[in-house]
């Protein structure tokens, strides 16, 4: 305990609670219209207490110790999941909560934690192995039955962050660089159809297309195969018949994967692949969110328009304006000055992640530092790219600043994993 304390990561600590105390006050200006803004400032300060609470408990244990149980980790966060889809609460059309009275607690925020602890073990415990195609196989299924239970909630937004903190984590866990591109083949494919499709919907005068798109899809995506094969022949690339096998397997479930999301996707989902590509085509239904976010955000310029003051903010014009777009009313009330305030306090966390996954005492804590760094990058990333319309619509938080207490205790819990790794490098 007294290496805790002493070797204790100030600058961590202090940047995180810089900014969930922005993210209080402007929770606060957000709801001021509801009448009743510290309903939500005083749920959202307990959530950061239980989760301070919880970061130093998490600190004071060897994370060591924390290697030996990931498969309990997993397992227990694969019931919640599980037990979610039968008793949880209903919320906003997924049934992704539980409801425990004054508390609502969403299981997938810890499945993240439990799922990074789980891809750290098991990497370290397959080092050597790593190089082999059977253990993407192998890791791709562990995680394909979190990203599935979550989807069948459905809560989407919630699934996407596996998958990059999967590729991220096995990447720098030594997994070859083919075995990578394969999965990016893979990925590709899979998401090339859903978006093909929404965008040719778009431009009506393609009918034709429309109606056979996904024949048409699979047939151009194998004939493109055969030619690449020609073509490195021709250039006499060395490539194996067994290797040209795998990548048209590959794409055969690539192209099996994105036909089942495009039969999967919800119209509210279409609808935000839509305006993503274009808001101003629904200016006032599904773009509606994008084009307000923007103006909120330019209209802030240097200075802001003042704490409280924002027009769009107080008119309630920007939506889930506490929760997804509090960083457009940050925006139009602090200005540019706060938003690279902001910006720059996120740009602290992610080095000092880095920098500790560098400098981890051995191997899994380094692992479990990555996912813990590509977690909130992702979240950081993805959210500011929604709010300026250079990424499509997602419900994800913008980690310590969004309203949400499940978001904020399972960020914290993060925190205190990258905190202890950090500690514990001393003690060798």
């Amino acid at each position: 305990m007294k290496l805790a304390l002493k070797k204790f990561d100030w600058i961590l600590f202090i940047d995180v609670l810089l900014l969930t105390f922005i993210g209080l006050l402007f929770i606060f200006s957000a709801q001021l219209r509801s009448g009743n803004p510290m309903f939500y400032v005083a749920k959202q300060s307990t959530a950061l207490g239980i989760g301070v609470a919880l970061m130093l408990l998490v600190v004071s244990v060897r994370y060591e110790l924390y290697s030996e149980y990931t498969k309990h980790f997993y397992f227990f966060a694969v019931l919640l999941l599980f037990a979610v889809l039968f008793f949880g609460t209903r919320i906003r059309g997924s049934k992704s909560w539980f409801d425990l009275g004054r508390f609502a607690f969403q299981p997938s925020e810890i499945a993240k934690i439990a799922f990074v602890l789980y891809f750290a073990g098991f990497i370290e415990k397959n080092r050597y192995r790593m190089k082999k195609i059977s253990q993407l196989f192998t890791a791709f299924l562990t995680a394909s039955i979190c990203i599935i239970l979550i989807l069948l909630e459905p809560d989407f937004s919630s699934a996407s962050v596996f998958i990059p903190i999967f590729l991220g984590m096995m990447y720098t866990g030594g997994l070859s660089k083919k075995i990578i591109n394969f999965a990016i083949i893979f990925f590709v494919i899979s998401l090339g159809l859903p978006f093909l499709e929404i965008y040719l919907t778009i431009n009506n005068s393609y009918g034709f297309l429309i109606e056979n798109f996904r024949i048409i899809y699979l047939c151009t995506i194998l004939l493109l195969t055969i030619f690449v094969w020609f073509f490195i022949k021709f250039l006499r690339f060395k490539v194996t018949f067994k290797e040209y096998k795998t990548v048209i397997l590959i794409i055969l479930l690539g192209l099996i994967t994105s036909i089942s999301i495009s039969g999967y996707l919800k119209d509210y989902q279409r609808r935000r692949m839509i305006v993503f590509l274009d808001p101003s085509l629904d200016p006032l239904g599904s773009g509606y969110n994008i084009l307000q976010s923007r103006i909120a955000i330019g209209s802030g310029q240097l200075t802001g328009r003042g704490i409280f003051q924002g027009t769009q903010t107080q008119l309630g014009f920007i939506p889930d304006q506490h929760t997804d777009y509090i960083f457009a009313v940050i925006s139009e009330e602090g200005g540019l000055i706060f938003s690279f305030i902001v910006i720059l306090l996120y740009a602290v966390l992610i080095t000092r992640g880095i920098i500790i996954a560098r400098n981890a005492a051995d191997r899994f804590g380094s692992l479990t530092a990555v996912g813990i760094v590509i977690m909130f990058s992702y979240y950081i990333i993805l959210n500011l790219g929604m709010l300026t319309g250079i990424m499509p619509v997602a419900g994800v938080p913008l980690p310590f600043l969004s309203y949400g207490g499940s978001s904020l205790i399972a960020n914290m819990l993060a925190v205190g994993l990258l905190m202890n790794i950090h500690i514990r490098r001393y003690a060798y």
